[in-house]
C-alpha cells in the first residue's frame, strides 16, 4: 500500500495594492518564492481593491498610500469599516514620521517604507501575520510617548486636525508643488485640490494663499 503524500502547510494569502506595475511584479515574484506566502490577487487602485479583496480571502493586504483617486489611507478605513479584523500593512515611499501614526490610528497593523528592502519587508509581513503590529523603533517610541502624554496631544500641531487627503495636499504645498502638480500626483482634479486648500485654510486659521504656502513650507522644513 503506497504512503499518502504529506500535507503541505497552508500558505498565507497576501493581496497587493500599488499603482506601479513594476512594483506589483517585483513584490509578487518575491512573495511567491516564499514557502509560507502566496499572492492571492492585486489591484492598482482603492476602488479595484475593494472589489477584489473580499473574494480573494486575503490574510493580509499590503497597500501603498499614493493611489489614483482615493488614497491608501482611504482604502484602509474602508477595509476596517467592512471588516475590522482584516490585517493591513502599509508599504510606501512616504516618510514614516509623517504617515505611520496616522496609518496605525486608522487600523493598519504595520507601516514600512519601501526603502527598507526585501528582508525587512518579509520580516514585517510575518510579524503582522503572527498577529503583531510592525513599526520601526522610532515610530514605536513616538506612539508610546503620545499615549503616555495625553496633554501633549491636546497641544499638538493644528496640522493634526487635517484629514488624510488634506494632509497630503498640505505636505505637497510645502514641497513647492502647484495646484496642477498636486492634482496630477494625487490623481485629483484642480478643482478638488482647490477645495482641499480652502478646507486647510479654514482648519489652520489661515486667511490667504500666500500665508498657506509659507505655513506649509515652514512645516515641511521643520519635519524633515
Amino acid at each position: 500500500m503506497s504512503k499518502k503524500a504529506p500535507k503541505t502547510a497552508k500558505k498565507n494569502r497576501v493581496f497587493l495594492v500599488d499603482d506601479h506595475p513594476i512594483v506589483l511584479a517585483g513584490f509578487t515574484l518575491m512573495l511567491n518564492a516564499q514557502p509560507d506566502i502566496e499572492v492571492c490577487g492585486s489591484a492598482s487602485s482603492a476602488e479595484e481593491a475593494l472589489g477584489k479583496i473580499q473574494s480573494a480571502k486575503a490574510d493580509l493586504v499590503i497597500s501603498d498610500i499614493t493611489l489614483p483617486g482615493r488614497s491608501g489611507l482611504d482604502l484602509l478605513k474602508d477595509l476596517m469599516a467592512a471588516n475590522s479584523q482584516q490585517s493591513v500593512l502599509m508599504v510606501t515611499m512616504h516618510d514614516e514620521m509623517l504617515y505611520a501614526e496616522r496609518a496605525i490610528r486608522a487600523g493598519a497593523r504595520g507601516y514600512l517604507m519601501k526603502e527598507a528592502g526585501s528582508e525587512k519587508m518579509l520580516a514585517a509581513i510575518r510579524h503582522v501575520l503572527a498577529g503583531n503590529i510592525y513599526v520601526s523603533d522610532r515610530i514605536q517610541a513616538k506612539i508610546l510617548n503620545a499615549m503616555h502624554s495625553p496633554n501633549q496631544r491636546t497641544s499638538a500641531s493644528p496640522v493634526e486636525k487635517l484629514s488624510d487627503r488634506e494632509f497630503e495636499v498640505f505636505r505637497l504645498l510645502g514641497e513647492g508643488k502647484t495646484t496642477k502638480e498636486i492634482a496630477s500626483q494625487l490623481h485629483l482634479s484642480d478643482k478638488t485640490v482647490a477645495v482641499h486648500r480652502g478646507h486647510i485654510k479654514d482648519k489652520l486659521g489661515i486667511k490667504s494663499a500666500t500665508e498657506l504656502m509659507h505655513t506649509a513650507v515652514r512645516w515641511v522644513e521643520a519635519n524633515r
